[in-house]
């Protein structure tokens, strides 16, 4: 079955009043760019009623579809809300929703940014720009709706569970609220290993002007997978983390 414009909305999950204006397909690069705008509202004999100007096109990079990359051009009024909408973003952001999602939870998994860009087929500059923007609070991944309801960034711990034993290799959970506790400065260890300072300096000024819980969450991650990584020349850290 040919791809037409009706489909081509059904794949890219939009809703009434949005349609697919237009699409072109480059089989070399295999890309599709799809033109996405409101629905001409039609009255009496077919005629297009008037319609509220629209902004300048904003371009975001979607989800592939079946591997091909798919570049989605928005034209919206000034006014429309586009934030719940998963196949757009925000207007100097280079990713819709959905791609940011799948991006942040590449992140998440510790994937490298050269190994994001080869499964992905992102362009460096454009990923860097998107790690920044959550680096510097300015861009968030938790749903506006469900963030006044949002559980602790870190779980409590059982205060009558058993103390577990511990290893010279033994490393706190990432649940564990000691590494909010020590990214945020509430407990001060003695830091030994100058990769471990720069790296504590850098997430503390980040933990900063971060307010979204999942981009926070990213960070203690970060860090625990330092820890992880690096347990055998952290043994004095680590140690200090199990003592207080």
């Amino acid at each position: 079955m040919a791809l037409d414009k009706v489909l081509l909305g059904r794949l890219l999950q939009l809703n009434e009043p949005w349609t697919v204006r237009d699409f072109r397909f480059d089989p070399g690069a295999r890309r599709i760019d799809a033109w996405i705008g409101l629905e001409v509202q039609r009255g009496w004999f077919g005629l297009a009623r008037k319609q509220e100007p629209e902004a300048a096109e904003r371009v975001w990079r979607h989800i592939d579809l079946a591997g091909w990359r798919c570049h989605l051009r928005v034209l919206a009024p000034p006014n429309a809300d586009l934030s719940s909408l998963p196949w757009a973003g925000p207007a100097d952001m280079p990713f819709s929703q959905a791609l940011s999602k799948q991006v942040f939870a590449l992140f998440n998994e510790g994937v490298s940014l050269n190994g994001i860009c080869a499964i992905t087929g992102i362009p460096l500059q454009e990923l860097w720009k998107f790690k920044f923007a959550l680096d510097q609070g300015k861009a968030a991944i938790a749903e506006p709706s469900k963030a006044s309801a949002a559980p602790p960034l870190q779980p409590a711990a059982d205060p009558g569970a058993p103390p577990a034993a511990a290893s010279d290799d033994d490393i706190p959970d990432v649940a564990d609220p000691v590494w909010l506790q020590l990214i945020e400065g509430q407990r001060d260890i003695d830091i030994r290993a100058l990769s471990l300072k720069l790296l504590m300096t850098r997430l503390r000024s980040q933990m900063e002007v971060i307010t979204d819980d999942e981009v926070r969450m990213l960070k203690l991650r970060e860090l625990h997978r330092y820890f992880v990584k690096n347990a055998r020349m952290l043994g004095h850290e680590l140690a200090q983390l199990r003592t207080h």
